[in-house]
């Protein structure tokens, strides 16, 4: 619909613009980010992208489990009570909202399968 066409636009209008100030600036000499800047963003990155591939293989409802679980143990440092309850939570929820409300079928693996959903 037009929302998220009007969303994208702003978007790329938005990186256009950043796309010209960067090369019509001079260049100052200074890095872009250091490496521990860099090495937090990868943290973010790396388990994101391996999360996007496994959807396919394994459903959005386990990678979901599994992202939330390592997110939370990795960077939050939380206890497994909360990881548990959140990491189980969320897809749960997700199931409940678009699967049966909404009518909206997301990808599902193996397990759902297994399981009849």
């Amino acid at each position: 619909g037009f929302f998220p066409f009007y969303v994208s636009l702003a978007v790329v209008i938005s990186c256009a613009v950043n796309l010209t100030k960067t090369l019509l600036s001079a260049d100052d000499g200074e890095l872009f980010a250091e490496w521990g800047q860099i090495r937090q963003v990868l943290a973010v990155v790396v388990p994101t992208a391996i999360y996007v591939a496994l959807v396919p293989w394994i459903g959005i409802y386990v990678a979901s489990m599994l992202l939330i679980a390592v997110f939370m143990r990795w960077l939050g440092r939380y206890g497994w009570g909360m990881i548990a309850a959140i990491a189980v939570g969320v897809p749960v929820v997700t199931f409940i909202i678009f699967e049966k409300w909404f009518l909206v079928p997301l990808p599902k693996g193996l397990i759902e399968e297994l399981l009849g959903f």
